[in-house]
């Protein structure tokens, strides 16, 4: 099955092209990478050159007065737009924001499986689709509006569904979804709290200061994306920006019924795929800085291609609080906007393909070079 991605130099994006590969060879799963490329700045050309030497990708033009300067940098054309659709029976759309209903309806015309990154808005995408006079069955119209898929959780669910079009969960989304997978065996209830998203990056306009923090006004996405999924759960999460390149922070209450101690929590968490488990203190060191924290979680890893973080990394500093018949517990975790959702979005890949729900988990991390556990001496694939 030949992949296209759209948006191919983007944050998320290329580091899913090289994911799609690895998992690609791992499974024998045959197929051309295609990526669609906008103007050729300066970025974007370094970028395709690395895709072209590692995973051998196709390069597509969206409008005809680029292809020049595109080949005089050195790029083989495989074709334009419309030909970058009719060669790719999945597409990943990664395009900036209100940017996506053109690419889905240019993909759902070809018959491609559509899979949308976590900040595309489904019901104003329809809306135009249907404005535009694309004809939206009613199986389409339940693809528009089935749960975010979050394939640790609902893969299977998917497979039998066989849709058309989906919605990877965003990476804070994931962050959540994996707290959520790990925590509801011991009774979890309700994830109250706030995330610090960073907004901070170097090609990123924002006020520096560090007192320029924007908090949010009501409950974000983030929540009412994981409560899709995990419906039996109440999320009620404030996204706050911060002006920091570290990764969004989340300080998130979970509270569940009946007695829950945290050493429950951190084991449950260490058991989970794609969690990690980090000691506070350790034989007199202590990781309390999330930068020092970084640095060596990813110093002691080897990745196959990407050396960035694809784990939620959670804090065993967690604080318990009785309420009654329910314990309310404290959570600090570390989400890297940059990957954490990126094995969501191979498994997103690989339902289109029909890859079999008993083997696609074990695949991706093994491939990817996923672990979890505690580390840095406890960790597994």
């Amino acid at each position: 099955m030949n992949a296209g991605v759209v948006g191919f130099d983007g944050t998320e994006s290329k580091r899913t092209i090289l994911a799609i590969h690895m998992v690609k060879e791992a499974a024998g799963i045959e197929g051309d990478i295609n990526v669609l490329l906008r103007s050729p700045h300066a970025r974007a050309r370094s970028m395709l050159r690395k895709l072209v030497r590692i995973c051998g990708v196709k390069a597509y033009i969206s409008a005809a007065e680029d292809r020049d300067g595109w080949e005089k940098a050195g790029a083989e054309i495989a074709g334009g737009y419309e030909e970058f659709f009719k060669e790719s029976q999945f597409v990943m759309v990664g395009t900036p924001g209100d940017k996506e209903a053109p690419v889905v309806e240019s993909a759902l015309k070809n018959g491609c499986k559509v899979a949308l990154m976590g900040g595309a808005d489904r019901p104003a995408i329809m809306k135009i689709l249907q404005e535009k006079g694309l004809e939206i069955d009613d199986r389409l119209k339940e693809d528009f509006r089935r749960e975010f898929f979050f394939g640790l959780e609902n893969y299977d669910l998917f497979l039998k569904a066989k849709p058309r079009l989906i919605q990877c969960t965003s990476c804070n989304t994931t962050g959540l979804s994996r707290l959520a997978l790990a925590a509801r065996p011991l009774g979890l209830c309700a994830i109250l709290g706030n995330i610090d998203r960073r907004h901070g990056d170097p090609h990123t306009v924002v006020r520096a200061s560090p007192s320029a923090v924007q908090f949010g006004q009501g409950a974000g996405h983030q929540g009412l994306d994981a409560g899709t999924i995990f419906e039996e759960v109440q999320f009620n999460i404030r996204a706050s920006k911060v002006p920091t390149t570290v990764p969004h922070t989340n300080f998130l209450n979970l509270i569940f019924k009946g007695h829950v101690t945290p050493e429950a929590l951190a084991d449950q968490l260490a058991k989970t795929r794609e969690v990690v488990v980090i000691p506070y203190k350790d034989q007199g060191r202590k990781h309390e800085w999330t930068s020092e924290i970084l640095e060596a979680f990813l110093s002691g890893l080897e990745r196959p291609i990407c050396p960035e973080i694809f784990e939620l990394i959670v804090s065993d500093a967690i604080i318990p609080f009785t309420l009654g018949d329910y314990t309310i517990l404290q959570t600090v975790s570390m989400v890297e906007q940059m990957s954490i959702a990126v094995p969501n979005h191979v498994e997103a890949y690989l339902v289109s393909c029909g890859y079999p729900a008993e083997k696609v988990h074990a695949l991706v991390d093994s491939a990817l070079g996923i672990v979890h556990g505690a580390w840095p001496d406890r960790l597994s694939t």
